[in-house]
């Protein structure tokens, strides 16, 4: 026994639990951890774990997760990620089990989509909450937990069924600690009087208004979160190129190849009406969702969304370093690429291949000439005569990099090789 392990009973034995979750093929093992299995029930809802005798030695779960207790935290090992993590909260150890669970749940059951968004409704179909890195999408739903007539589905994974249904797992939206000074105080309340595993990092909020496990809903709307430093918030109509393109980027599920993503991609968008909204207050988000979707909106009709944005969502990527070329060297289009058009861009895949990739209209145009090999001298000049403002250098540069990188996806090849 290693000096940071916490005493134990008289005979030093650990005291293990397995916990099995129904629809998820994995065991739960708890090492001296019965703290963490009362912070696990405190916030998932309708999800209730069935505790199995533990293997005797010698003896191996199929999928295994295992946590224990040190006197620096928790310790968690899963079969998901290769480092063992540790010096957890509790919170951070919920959380560790709970991704466990939802990979696993997701694995349970093929042919679904996992969308990494939040999801709420108030009395109508489900709003999905998307966008990228830090977009605010899991504060926005913490938030709308204060509201008593929304029912919440999740912060973070949402499954939908080959049908298109959407379920909750029942697990609880999670906040990261502190809260901001600016926080509204009725929101604040709401945090500290919302019962949930909590660590000096992160807090578990769960409400009587989470929906318990299982319960389903049919997608109505997907919003792309687009958070300023400043400015009004507004809702904006977003293409559905563009749309299609987050669709996929956000799918966390495996889905076969990437032929049978693309059109499960296509016919969930069928269903759905996509939005982008601009905002900078979460007061103000919450307000705008409540006048679109709530019961108690006002009889005046919320103005029609926007225009589309063609500003990037996330902000431009640091410029790459210089790539060496030769200028002279000529590409083609690798064959049995698949190409589908999707208003003003194009999707590629390889038959059987893993990866959708996404072509804006710029690429799409490199892409199309390269039905007849071309070097990039020669590509570089055929957008000059699209794009006589941009300098001869940045098309280049700019033309060297997208065939890099389609050469390294696999979609196109040096016609000489």
């Amino acid at each position: 026994m290693r000096a940071s392990d916490p005493p134990r009973d008289g005979t030093g034995a650990a005291r293990l639990t397995d916990l099995h979750f129904p629809g998820a093929d994995l065991t739960i093992r708890l090492v001296d951890a019965d703290r963490l299995r009362c912070g696990l029930s405190s916030v998932v809802k309708g999800w209730r774990p069935e505790i199995r005798p533990t293997p005797a030695s010698g003896a191996h779960a199929k999928r295994l997760s295992r946590v224990a207790v040190r006197r620096d935290g928790f310790t968690a090992a899963s079969p998901f990620y290769e480092d063992e993590l540790s010096g957890l909260g509790l919170a951070e150890a919920c959380c560790a089990v709970l991704s466990d669970l939802t990979e696993s749940w997701i694995d349970a059951n093929p042919g679904s989509f996992a969308l990494h968004c939040g999801a709420f409704r108030f009395q109508g179909g489900l709003v999905m909450l998307t966008g990228p890195r830090r977009a605010g999408k899991s504060t926005l739903i913490a938030r709308l937990g204060a509201e008593v007539d929304a029912t919440i589905f999740c912060d973070d994974v949402l499954p939908l069924t080959p049908s298109g249904l959407a379920v909750g797992l029942g697990i609880a939206p999670r906040i990261r600690l502190p809260m901001p000074r600016r926080s509204h105080p009725d929101f604040l309340r709401h945090v500290r009087k919302t019962p949930g595993a909590r660590d000096r990092c992160y807090a578990y909020l769960r409400s009587d208004n989470l929906a318990p496990h299982g319960t389903m809903a049919e997608p109505s709307t997907l919003i792309v979160l687009d958070r300023r430093a400043n400015g009004a918030a507004r809702l904006h109509r977003m293409a559905q190129d563009q749309a299609l393109h987050h669709l996929l980027a956000q799918n966390m599920a495996h889905l076969g190849d990437a032929e049978a993503a693309f059109a499960g991609a296509r016919c969930l968008l069928g269903r759905l009406t996509v939005l982008r909204m601009v905002y900078s207050d979460l007061e103000e988000a919450v307000a705008l969702l409540r006048r679109n979707f709530a019961t108690d909106a006002p009889d005046e009709c919320e103005p029609e969304p926007g225009p589309e944005l063609h500003v990037p969502l996330t902000p431009p990527p640091p410029e790459r370093p210089a790539r060496p070329f030769d200028p002279d060297r000529v590409w083609k289009q690798r064959p049995n690429v698949m190409l589908r058009q999707v208003e003003g861009s194009a999707f590629l895949w390889t038959r059987g291949g893993k990866t959708v990739w996404h072509l804006n209209p710029v690429g799409h145009v490199i892409w199309s000439a390269l039905e007849i090999p071309g070097d990039v001298t020669e590509l570089a000049e055929l957008l000059a005569d699209l794009y006589p403002d941009v300098p001869r250098a940045t098309l280049l540069s700019d033309t060297w990099c997208l065939l890099a990188e389609l050469a390294e996806a696999g979609f196109v090849v040096a016609a000489d090789g």
